[in-house]
């Protein structure tokens, strides 16, 4: 994308998925926390002291306001946790042509086996363009 450390080279087709998914949620964190700072140097130097403000009779309930206080962060949360299930379940199930790695994880070393049956220690060789399936266990 850019040559900025956040944003490293793409190296699977399912990448800008997930690129996507931190970009939102990137956005909606970055917009709130501009708008809470805004709203609290706003009120901080609006309801000073000393400033003639009507303050004898408070507002004690408003359906209205709790609405939006529960309903858009609910709104928000279940977008997110959609976006991420959506990309999560996307990059799990494997295509069907895809071919199966066998990879045993030891203290020191990754011991992985090919379909063909070739073996290797440490390194993962693929063929260019094809998907690939790493079925991992752990020895230790």
């Amino acid at each position: 994308m850019w040559d900025f450390p956040l944003f490293p080279e793409q190296a699977s087709t399912n990448a800008w998925k997930v690129d996507l998914a931190f970009g939102v949620t990137m956005a909606i964190l970055v917009f709130f926390t501009t708008l809470i700072c805004f709203l609290i140097i706003f009120f901080s130097i609006y309801y000073r002291r000393g400033r003639p403000a009507n303050r004898a009779n408070p507002p004690t309930h408003s359906t209205v306001m709790e609405v939006f206080w529960i309903g858009i962060p609910l709104v928000i949360g279940i977008g997110l946790f959609t976006l991420g299930a959506v990309v999560y379940f996307e990059l799990y199930n494997a295509p069907s042509n895809a071919s199966t790695v066998y990879v045993v994880g030891k203290q020191w070393m990754w011991k992985l086996q090919h379909p063909e049956g070739k073996r290797e220690i440490n390194e993962l060789h693929v063929p260019l363009g094809r998907p690939v399936k790493l079925l991992m266990t752990s020895q230790d």
